[in-house]
């Protein structure tokens, strides 16, 4: 009876042992699990079929949860690739910024509108707001269970600038279909009366007909404004295009581009449009400076037109037209880009404002830039 009981202990023994070291055994599988997931490691698999029924069960449920994690850690990867390019896609600067002022995430526009190449503290963004052109709105959310916040950054000057430029253009649609309307009868009615009109009457209505004529050409060219083409941009060498556009003036304008092969995503077309107008300008002001310093004694300086193009950090093409011939009045600058504000005369003060037009359209900018000290005007094209 006592051998039986020694035995029945030792098998019993045995039995804990067997089930403590598969436990144990089976503790190391899942905290392996874990510490891999931990570590974004999922390239372990046990195998399917193990030494009993509760180790294969236990082996195929182990390689099922790193099947699940994965995948759910792939999709969440995927949704945050997403949400960065819709980030980066945006006009609007979005910065994500912890307690401390540490930059969390940020996109490409907030680079862009901070003229930085990164950005890690949110006192780097300080002096541009100093400079102002820019609106900022903030809120607050949670993170990982840290208070973050959302700043958003816009600019002010671009999208102030669009809005200006649309209201200019639906006024000159107004303006134009209703003198249009108006004077196109008149116009073929003292054509149709002509041939039977004599004497005063005949005078009378050659003027008529020769005013509303004249009219009509006045206005079909300010419908340029509002009748642009869509643009179609491509790929082209700014060098050999702006020594055309040079071509086009007949004078020795020196012209920098660097890197010499710089290249330029626009409307070759509508862009020549732009040059040739603020290179035509720009002579003229040459010109005038010429004249009337003509015969005054002591004149050394022969004022001069210039030409530099060059990328600039946001890799955006900017092209620089500069004379140094006299500075635009700050009265003048104000309004140097509302369509019909002219200082020539004769001029048709729609060169400037077609050419900020072309330049919205093809989602650029034209802007005037004056170093008063050095006494250079520069309009700068950037695209």
């Amino acid at each position: 009876m006592v051998i039986v009981l020694y035995v029945l202990f030792a098998v019993l023994a045995l039995l804990y042992v067997r089930l403590y070291l598969r436990y144990r055994r089976n503790i190391r599988k899942v905290s392996f699990v874990f510490d891999a997931m931990d570590n974004d490691d999922f390239s372990f698999h046990f195998v399917d079929n193990g030494d009993s029924d509760v180790d294969t069960l236990l082996n195929r449920s182990l390689n099922r949860i790193a099947r699940v994690v994965n995948h759910a850690r792939d999709e969440a990867m995927e949704r945050e690739k997403y949400y960065e390019s819709i980030m980066d896609a945006a006009g609007t600067g979005i910065i994500v910024v912890d307690g401390k002022g540490h930059i969390l995430q940020h996109n490409a526009a907030a680079l862009r509108l901070s003229h930085r190449t990164a950005l890690t503290h949110i006192c780097q963004i300080g002096r541009v707001f100093d400079e102002g052109g820019l609106s900022r709105r903030d809120t607050f959310t949670m993170l990982r269970g840290e208070r973050v916040r959302i700043v958003a950054l816009d600019d002010i000057g671009h999208e102030l600038m669009g809005r200006e430029v649309d209201s200019w253009i639906k006024l000159i649609r107004v303006m134009t279909h209703e003198i249009m309307n108006a004077v196109t009868p008149i116009t073929s009615l003292s054509a149709t009366l002509l041939p039977t009109a004599t004497g005063e009457q005949r005078e009378g209505l050659e003027t008529i007909n020769h005013t509303c004529r004249e009219l009509l050409d006045f206005v079909e060219n300010y419908r340029s404004l509002t009748h642009l083409p869509q643009p179609h941009p491509k790929t082209f060498y700014v060098a050999p295009f702006l020594k055309r556009m040079v071509r086009l003036t007949g004078r020795g304008i020196g012209i920098d581009v660097r890197p010499a092969d710089l290249l330029m995503y626009a409307d070759e077309g509508l862009m020549s449009r732009v040059v040739t107008n603020i290179l035509k300008n720009a002579c003229e002001a040459v010109d005038e400076a010429v004249a009337a310093d003509d015969g005054k004694p002591g004149q050394g300086r022969v004022p001069k037109v210039w030409i530099n193009a060059y990328a600039n950090d946001d890799d955006a093409v900017v092209i620089d037209i500069s004379n140094d011939a006299s500075l635009i009045d700050d009265e003048v600058a104000a309004h140097i880009f509302v369509p019909f504000f002219t200082t020539k005369s004769g001029g048709s003060g729609i060169g400037l404002s077609l050419s900020q037009q072309i330049m919205h359209m093809s989602g650029g900018m034209l802007r005037l830039v004056q170093d008063r000290a050095a006494g250079i005007v520069t309009f700068r094209i950037v695209d």
